[in-house]
């Protein structure tokens, strides 16, 4: 996505990436947003793990972590 982003900077072209990613850029008037009633909504990350067995303490703090920063 670097890479991408990258060249959508120099005018190589068009660039599907993430709003956070491109955001500054943007608000800039580095890049423009293009065909945006094509492009649908995304919530954000997910995190899948087998909620039904003994989840490693490291794995029980990340989750932990990111259930606070999502409050």
């Amino acid at each position: 996505s670097d890479l991408m982003l990258r060249a959508a900077r120099d005018g190589a072209g068009l660039a599907y990436l993430n709003e956070w990613q491109v955001g500054d850029d943007v608000a800039a008037g580095r890049l423009e947003q293009v065909l945006s009633d094509w492009t649908p909504p995304y919530p954000g990350l997910c995190l899948y793990y087998p909620g039904r067995r003994n989840i490693p303490a490291k794995l029980r703090r990340f989750i932990d972590l990111i259930k606070a920063l999502r409050d």
